[in-house]
């Protein structure tokens, strides 16, 4: 098998994952999807990105401010400069669905991190299915970031009685690889061919 093949998640692990899942507080699942695009300026070229982002998922989206002042590039603390938008529950997992189909369902071993989240980016937002190419706003690409939990996470954010989350209770990043491959159909790459980026 070549570096490009799908990356097998040893057997050992594979079993130690299935018999942890059958405890309902143990078993994973897909929390959100956040998409975003960053525009650097703000205007028309932001309101065509908010569009963009608006029909791929139906919802409304949110623009995202500048947090530091740089000369260089014009920005002031404060002004937008791009925008984004969250995506939860069974939304969340069809739209997965639909822009993994993008990238041909891969997605790299490096994208993936030892606490639920993994991310990969789409360089044209026309080739995702039931998109169709506008003139008047062009083409645009956004980067796709999932984040997998385990029940009881909430803990850690709740306002009240708000506690800590013990290490063992994250899932690694083979656990969300070995999810993604389950539940999605997903390849784990080395890197992706060219062709399909």
């Amino acid at each position: 098998m070549s570096a490009k093949a799908k990356r097998k998640i040893p057997e050992s692990l594979s079993k130690k994952f299935e018999e942890n899942w059958k405890n309902t507080m143990k078993r994973p699942y897909l929390e959100k999807l956040v998409l975003n695009i960053g525009v650097g300026i703000g205007g028309e070229e932001l309101e065509k990105a908010v569009s963009v982002l608006e029909t791929i998922t139906g919802q409304k989206a949110i623009k995202t401010l500048s947090k530091t002042n740089v000369k260089e590039f014009n920005l002031r603390k404060g002004r937008p400069i791009g925008t984004k938008i969250t995506i939860r529950g069974q939304n969340a997992e069809k739209l997965l669905k639909r822009l993994l189909i993008v990238n041909n369902n891969k997605i790299l071993r490096k994208s993936f991190d030892n606490y639920g989240n993994f991310g990969f980016g789409i360089t044209e937002h026309i080739s995702i299915p039931g998109i169709e190419y506008d003139n008047t706003i062009g083409i645009w690409g956004l980067d796709c970031v999932g984040r997998v939990i385990r029940p009881g996470m909430r803990v850690k954010f709740r306002r009240k009685a708000r506690a800590k989350v013990p290490k063992h209770h994250y899932i690694s990043r083979e656990e969300t690889q070995y999810y993604l491959m389950q539940n999605f159909g997903v390849d784990i790459v080395k890197e992706l061919d060219l062709e399909f980026i």
